[in-house]
């Protein structure tokens, strides 16, 4: 039974202490409402799996580029590389395996100038006409001599009729000087009148010489004007082509210059039929090479193209500064390809009487390699490499003679690198040969 005391009004109501005060807790307060209240913590589990996963990720891709690493550097994994490469040469049958370098040229060529002296009023080609011989280039102004001419020709005619009368008095005197020797042998005549008639011949005869010698003077000043006027005009002196104009109309031009504002050439022509190869050969190197050789040409212009030639002439002296000897090689397939100037390659074949020894090809000497004791070399067929076994000949310059599997079409590389194996992906840049 509980029992309640009132306090007197007025005073506050007091509440027995306990020694031990519990907090007063609210009834209206639920549990829910607490835990909503609470932070919720991650389990300690999870973070340590994604640190393990992301452990095991870039392990993984370690492992990948080192792998591709090593087999990038061994050669396993094909990569691509560049290297130079330049076309096989076909020697000819029983070649010497010797070749040197040169450059195409006209033994026939020439400036053609004027003979004359006089400003140019026409030229009649530009450069790369064919012109014949004989045609007629350019031309100076020719007034004045054809002034001169015409004087000259006026001469002869003056001389001419000078002749012209003096023979008829020659013909007279003649005549009277018969029929006084006819007399005088009658004495019909005196001696003086003989001898007037003799003199009388002696005088005509010596007008007509003299007025035949005026006549032969006067032709040969008409001739003199007749070259003079021909002086002003140009003419090619073989068939040919323009290869340089070096003059137009309205210059003054001369066989030399005489002056700072005269030329000389009025144009520069060349016989496309009398162009050679000329190249240089070593002095060593001399002895392989023979008048009538035969020889293969390959000119930079004309890349996919192998012209045959002989050997025509070995230069008697040779090149102190360079130690060459210079060879001339004509060309026995000429064509309207072949240019003077264009430079050339220039292998040369069997010495005379020698006997073929079968099919060569010519590489640079870099280009053969060793390869598990075999001589190599590293051909590009497909943008990949491909080792191809080769004996080698003697070298010649920069060149080496090779026997091999070779086709004409071939490329080999220059200098290939060590570690450049068989299979490996190429980019190619090409050298001349």
């Amino acid at each position: 039974m509980v029992h309640f005391r009132s306090e007197p009004e007025g005073q506050p109501m007091t509440t027995p202490v306990s020694a031990d005060p519990v907090p007063p807790r609210r009834q209206d307060l639920h549990d829910a409402d607490l835990d909503g209240l609470s932070i919720a913590r991650p389990s300690a589990q999870t973070p340590r799996r994604t640190s393990h996963a992301w452990r095991w990720t870039w392990g993984a891709v370690i492992v990948v580029l080192v792998t591709l690493a090593g087999s990038w550097f061994t050669g396993l994994l094909p990569h691509e590389v560049r290297v130079d490469v330049v076309t096989v040469v076909r020697l000819p049958p029983g070649g010497s395996g010797l070749a040197a370098t040169g450059y195409v040229v006209a033994q026939r060529q020439a400036s053609i100038a004027s003979k004359a002296i006089g400003r140019l009023e026409f030229i009649g080609v530009k450069v790369g006409d064919r012109v014949k011989e004989g045609q007629v280039i350019a031309r100076l102004e020719h007034a004045d001599m054809e002034a001169l001419l015409q004087q000259a020709q006026a001469k002869v005619g003056v001389a001419r009729a000078q002749l012209g009368a003096a023979k008829p008095e020659l013909e007279e005197a003649t005549l009277h000087l018969e029929r006084v020797n006819t007399l005088l042998t009658k004495s019909f005549v005196t001696q003086a009148e003989h001898d007037m008639a003799s003199a009388r011949l002696r005088r005509a005869t010596a007008a007509v010489r003299s007025a035949e010698a005026a006549v032969a003077a006067a032709e040969a000043e008409r001739r003199n004007a007749t070259v003079q006027l021909e002086n002003t005009n140009v003419r090619a002196p073989f068939d040919g082509i323009i290869v340089k104009k070096l003059a137009e109309v309205g210059e003054v031009v001369s066989p030399l210059n005489v002056t700072v504002r005269s030329g000389g050439s009025v144009v520069s022509i060349l016989d496309p039929t009398s162009v050679v190869v000329d190249a240089e050969v070593s002095e060593s190197m001399i002895h392989r090479v023979q008048r009538g050789q035969s020889a293969e040409i390959q000119l930079d212009a004309v890349p996919n193209h192998r012209y045959q030639g002989d050997v025509m002439q070995v230069m008697p002296v040779a090149d102190r500064a360079k130690g060459t000897i210079l060879v001339r090689i004509r060309l026995l397939d000429l064509d309207e390809r072949v240019r003077p100037d264009v430079s050339a390659k220039v292998t040369f074949g069997a010495l005379p009487g020698t006997q073929v020894t079968g099919e060569e090809w010519s590489v640079p000497s870099g280009a053969v390699v060793t390869r598990a004791g075999h001589s190599v070399v590293l051909l590009v067929r497909e943008g990949r490499v491909v080792e191809t076994v080769v004996q080698v000949g003697a070298p010649a310059g920069s060149n080496v003679p090779v026997h091999g599997s070779l086709a004409q079409s071939d490329e080999v590389i220059v200098a290939p690198p060590v570690d450049l194996r068989d299979g490996t992906v190429v980019t190619i840049q090409r050298r001349q040969p």
